[in-house]
């Protein structure tokens, strides 16, 4: 039962988060194209993944303590495949490079990502 509520929460945070998101992208068109156009960029399949670059995004946010970036990060790696030890060992990064903070939004990270996937899957 708290791995569904888990699960909606997420979820409810992340469609909260999109919904913020648009207010902004409507409310400033321009820029947020231009946003989207370096996501978009920086994320295309290169020589590394667009996974493996989404999980980096998500190293980076953990280490800057974005929960909101880590939450959309940490669902664009699963919508590009990454898997949990893979993200896992990209959470390692961020606790060598960020200590004790690393430590805990690592570990929402790792919560959130549990909580993503087992919503997609169930």
């Amino acid at each position: 039962m708290a791995q569904n509520e888990n699960q909606t929460r997420a979820q409810d945070k992340l469609n909260a988060l999109n919904a913020r998101t648009m207010t902004l992208y409507t409310a400033e068109k321009t820029t947020m194209n231009a946003f989207r156009g370096v996501m978009q960029a920086a994320t295309r399949k290169g020589e590394l993944s667009p996974a493996l670059k989404e999980l980096m995004a998500v190293a980076i946010a953990v280490a800057k303590g974005c929960e909101d970036c880590i939450l959309f990060h940490v669902s664009e790696a699963l919508k590009h495949g990454a898997s949990r030890q893979q993200l896992v060992e990209s959470l390692a990064v961020s606790i060598e490079m960020a200590g004790g903070p690393g430590t805990v939004y690592s570990a929402k990270a790792l919560s959130l990502f549990d909580a993503l996937q087992n919503g997609e899957q169930g």
